[in-house]
């Protein structure tokens, strides 16, 4: 059984939206602080452990003491509940997506080491068979409620009555529609929601979540559990790291718990760093990069807001605040659901077209490298990802507006607010991302490929999901290149280190602005 969560204990707990997680997070938590069930939608047929006696609108919350409520969501409509909770003044401590609570792989393992039974063999299960079978190393049995054949896809199968008269010790999944009816008839032959039995739907949330933190680790912790967390995946660029280091300790706010990961390897020299900042510090066994980001983000559990940047990328001077304002922003004035908010990078398929524009150098480009469009550059116009030219003409070589990247950074911050919508895969190397997402997308796949495959699959949910990709053109962040580019532009940076390192000037122009901006 899973250990209650440190978040919900000690809690008076509202639940949001009845039925199947609902019911099954109660047996599995073994929730007792119960204060009463909210539903603006709510139907009767739903219920399955719930008297509607003790179900209400939203509306009764309105008056609730805060000071030790938590509202746990398990409605189908999650962003309609969190925009009602907001708009009666809750904030993101007081409400917690019933699916976090699932991410618990000791529990997962549990449930594996047990013999498994699948109750149900129609439609549900048809269309769940390939995620079944990727999560259950073993199907025992099938399970169901009027028995017609003896063997199912070369299982036996039983009725529930035969189950019971051979007093048969197994885990129930239950793929079926009809969960009311089958729950009370396992829990009235001493069967135990979460113990001994889970719906299928609860169970691949489970399974998606806790697949992708299942993976050992080390880790140096030292988060002060702050709302805000940035994930530094690096390793395996070492060149650029006296840059790329010396600009995020200049620039990183005091509001963010800052966290390095190196994916398969540790590396001496980088959690030597991490002490002396006071930063933590994760390595993990398996070299994936979806699995060390979900370990981390798992490991900060109070983090709501959640920055994730590459090893390559080079920080500017507010950057942090500029992301942070513009996703708030956004999700609160524009008619958007933001799945994430990007800065502008010159590097970058989507970015390098909108800075040639606002710079003016569209024709300049044009004239050297041919058409100019928004791109992966993967399958068409790949210059910015393959030409190691192009690289450098992004980074102001021949490119006079640009050469600077912490000029760029100051010219963008004097504009008045501005974003603008990828409508095109994007390259994740520097984002910014609400835990919401993180646990609505199922965390960051752990699949047999590596790189990649985090990206699409953000990038796919928010398409999906109807969630914006959000550039905020009011910032900018260096890329030092792409794979194809990276051999010959180690040799630009190693003869060009003034474009990438913060200058003495720049230091003190930094220091000086942290001393008055403490002074006012």
């Amino acid at each position: 059984m899973a250990e209650m969560d440190s978040r919900i204990k000690g809690k008076d707990i509202v639940i949001w939206g009845i039925g199947v997680l609902q019911s099954d997070l109660e047996g599995i938590l073994s929730l007792r602080n119960i204060l009463y069930y909210v539903d603006d939608d709510f139907q009767e047929e739903n219920t399955i452990i719930v008297s509607g006696d003790s179900v209400y609108s939203s509306e009764k919350l309105k008056d609730e003491r805060r000071e030790n409520l938590l509202v746990i969501i398990c409605t189908d409509y999650q962003d309609d509940a969190i925009a009602k909770l907001k708009t009666m003044g809750y904030k993101e401590e007081n409400y917690i997506l019933g699916q976090e609570l699932l991410a618990d792989a000791s529990f997962y393992h549990e449930i594996c080491a047990r013999e498994i039974s699948i109750w149900g063999t129609g439609r549900m299960y048809s269309l769940n068979e390939d995620e079944i079978h990727q999560y259950l190393p073993e199907i025992t049995r099938f399970i169901v409620t009027e028995k017609r054949e003896n063997t199912f896809q070369g299982k036996e199968v039983l009725s529930f009555r035969e189950v019971k008269e051979r007093g048969l010790s197994t885990y129930v999944v239950v793929a079926s529609a009809y969960y009311k009816e089958i729950y009370r008839s396992l829990t009235d032959s001493g069967m135990c929601s979460g113990r001994d039995f889970i719906h299928l739907e609860t169970f691949l949330v489970m399974c998606s979540l806790s697949k992708g933190i299942d993976g050992e680790f080390q880790f140096d912790d030292r988060k002060r559990d702050l709302e805000n967390l940035l994930v530094v995946l690096a390793g395996y660029k070492e060149f650029v790291w006296g840059s790329v280091f010396q600009r995020l300790k200049a620039f990183v706010p005091e509001n963010i718990d800052v966290c390095v990961v190196t994916s398969g390897l540790v590396n001496t020299d980088l959690r030597q760093m991490c002490e002396t900042f006071g930063w933590s510090y994760m390595s993990t066994i398996k070299n994936h990069v979806s699995l060390a980001l979900n370990l981390v983000i798992s490991n900060h559990p109070r983090a709501k807001y959640i920055y994730k940047m590459d090893e390559d990328i080079f920080l500017t001077e507010g950057v942090f605040e500029v992301l942070k304002e513009t996703y708030q922003r956004v999700q609160a004035e524009s008619r958007y659901e933001v799945g994430f908010v990007t800065p502008l990078i010159p590097v970058n398929g989507y970015g390098y077209v909108r800075l040639l524009e606002i710079f003016g150098a569209v024709k300049l480009w044009e004239e050297r490298f041919g058409e100019l469009k928004y791109t992966i550059a993967l399958q068409h116009h790949r210059t910015i990802q393959r030409d190691p030219e192009a690289a450098r003409f992004m980074w102001g070589e021949e490119n006079q507006a640009m050469e600077s990247l912490d000029k760029i950074q100051k010219e963008l911050r004097k504009k008045e607010f501005q974003y603008s919508i990828c409508p095109i895969r994007y390259s994740i190397g520097f984002i910014l991302f609400h835990r919401d997402n993180w646990i609505n997308m199922g965390s960051f796949p752990v699949a047999a490929r590596n790189l990649g495959i985090d990206e699409e699959a953000l990038c796919k949910f928010c398409m999906m999901e109807s969630r914006a990709m959000v550039v905020a053109e009011n910032a900018v962040v260096g890329h030092l290149a792409y794979n194809p580019q990276n051999k010959e532009m180690e040799q630009y940076y190693y003869s060009h280190k003034e474009k990438f390192q913060l200058t003495i000037k720049d230091r003190e122009e930094q220091e000086t602005g942290s001393c008055d901006e403490a002074g006012q």
